[in-house]
């Protein structure tokens, strides 16, 4: 085993036939015996012959998310690396959400193939952060990227949400970590969500997945200013991960359009929307009375 594909595949000593046949022997036998085994491993064929193997490995069944792991037979790799990863890639989604019901996969790669990245990308998987100094080679430090893929999607606020988000925006676990904490009229929030979805400067979507409407994100825009992220989840699914979609997805809606530069303003004791600012890679600026997330598209 090459150097750098032990770093790849994240071991620590070269592989021998009999750690192979050990590992097959005491892991992966395990696998069909377990209810919920920690990881699914397929052989991936081409013309009946196994050209390579990969699977959904460190599943976390609480959060329904799950790593992709994928080797190939390295003499295939220059040439068809990426028409064997996006095959990979095709296949796999629909074991992932539709099989297995999770909600997200994602890669982690040390940033040494950058022939990676396009291919995910591609494949609808978008850029979720970096990890620095994961990896020191040859005295140089190398980050990790993580991509990921959710089992939803965004689409344009209707009229038809304005019940939904009357109810999430009231709800006391959304209103406790709101600026302004006073119960919303009805009258009040129909008067600002319509107002919301004339607006032509403000970008409104909501998140669906096969679980239901998720939550909401907007996108409010200035001439000249960052563009400023509000997002609100239905308190059913806190604590799930869906607040990274949320933002992942709108910023790539936000890239999409052109904008540059977010911002979002956050109360310092919702540490739970701070953390989430802080993993996707957004710099932090401390105000009077609130923390304000900024981060370059």
């Amino acid at each position: 085993m090459a150097e750098r594909t032990m770093y790849h595949l994240r071991q620590t000593a070269a592989l021998t036939h009999e750690a192979q046949d050990q590992y097959f022997a005491t892991v992966v036998k395990s696998l069909f015996e377990a209810e919920q085994p920690p990881q699914y491993l397929f052989s991936y064929l081409h013309q009946d012959q196994c050209i390579g193997y990969g699977g959904l490995v460190h599943i976390n069944y609480d959060r329904k998310s799950a790593e992709l792991s994928f080797i190939m037979q390295t003499s295939l790799e220059h040439e068809a690396f990426a028409t064997h990863w996006d095959n990979y890639l095709t296949m796999i989604r629909p074991i992932a959400f539709q099989g297995l019901g999770l909600h997200k996969i994602f890669t982690y790669a040390f940033d040494l193939r950058p022939h990676l990245y396009p291919v995910l990308e591609g494949a609808g998987f978008l850029k979720e952060r970096e990890i620095p100094d994961a990896l020191q080679e040859n005295r140089r430090s190398i980050p990790a990227i993580i991509h990921s893929a959710w089992n939803a999607k965004l689409r344009r606020a209707t009229p038809e949400d304005i019940t939904l988000t009357f109810q999430w925006a009231n709800h006391p676990a959304v209103r406790t970590y709101s600026f302004s904490q006073e119960p919303i009229p009805w009258e009040d929030h129909v008067a600002w969500f319509t107002r919301k979805l004339a607006d032509s400067q403000c970008w409104y979507f909501v998140l669906e997945s096969p679980l239901g409407t998720l939550g909401s994100i907007r996108i409010d825009l200035k001439a000249g200013q960052p563009g400023m992220i509000s997002y609100l989840l239905d308190p059913a699914f806190h604590g799930q991960g869906w607040g990274t979609a949320l933002l992942i997805l709108g910023e790539q809606e936000a890239r999409r359009k052109g904008v540059q530069q977010l911002f979002g303003d956050v109360l310092p004791e919702n540490q739970a929307s701070c953390a989430i600012f802080a993993k996707l890679g957004y710099e932090k600026e401390v105000l009077f009375d609130r923390i304000r997330y900024m981060k370059f598209l």
